[in-house]
């Protein structure tokens, strides 16, 4: 793997990091990780690239959010970075960075792609009622272990895509929002958890 600057869009931090830390010494790598990227954290990584290396040291950043401010505090240290000094940022949106951030670096796309499994639901007939009932039934398969967490997953992600086909309209913080829900499933939570505010929330952008 080249050692380049880059932008990786991905919602699997961990596969990144173990792909790096697999290549580096750690004296080489260094890792930033946050919820939301804010101003102190880019000026912690602004003081991190300017110590002098003798070989490329990546500083890879990872953060579900990345502020405009913070972002703007990178802009001239990512066009002209410091000698060996190799900046990643991984998000799992691209629009998460703004137009001037992605102009200066690579965009390597990570986001796998699912094969949309029917997920059955009529959204034309989406109320509480329907809802519950729906959240009920996955329940049910998931107590008698016929609904695993990956399969939970990419229920989650057909429910999304069969919205959209379906003419719902997303905005940004919406998506941030099913990220979050992705992850707290990879963190097993339970399906009732997760699938009960999705619902709610396509229900609220289909009025």
């Amino acid at each position: 793997m080249s050692l380049d600057s880059k932008i990786i869009i991905s919602d699997d931090f961990e596969s990144i990091k173990s792909e790096y830390a697999s290549i580096l010494k750690p004296e080489y790598l260094k890792i930033f990780e946050y919820e939301s990227l804010l101003i102190d954290g880019a000026k912690e990584i602004i003081s991190q690239a300017y110590i002098a290396e003798n070989q490329p040291k990546v500083l890879l950043i990872l953060a579900n959010k990345y502020g405009i401010d913070p972002q703007n505090a990178l802009l001239k240290i990512l066009e002209e970075p410091p000698r060996n000094i190799v900046f990643v940022l991984v998000a799992p949106a691209k629009n998460i960075f703004l137009p001037t951030v992605r102009s200066r670096l690579s965009i390597d796309n990570r986001v796998r792609l699912i094969k949309s499994e029917p997920t059955g639901i009529d959204f034309a007939r989406l109320n509480l009622a329907y809802i519950n009932d729906y959240v009920s039934a996955q329940s049910a398969l998931e107590k008698s272990d016929k609904l695993s967490k990956t399969q939970l997953l990419n229920l989650l992600k057909s429910i999304i895509i069969d919205a959209v086909k379906n003419g719902v309209k997303f905005n940004h913080e919406d998506y941030l929002y099913f990220n979050k829900l992705y992850r707290i499933t990879d963190l097993n939570a339970k399906a009732q958890t997760v699938l009960l505010p999705l619902l709610l929330l396509i229900m609220q952008r289909i009025r």
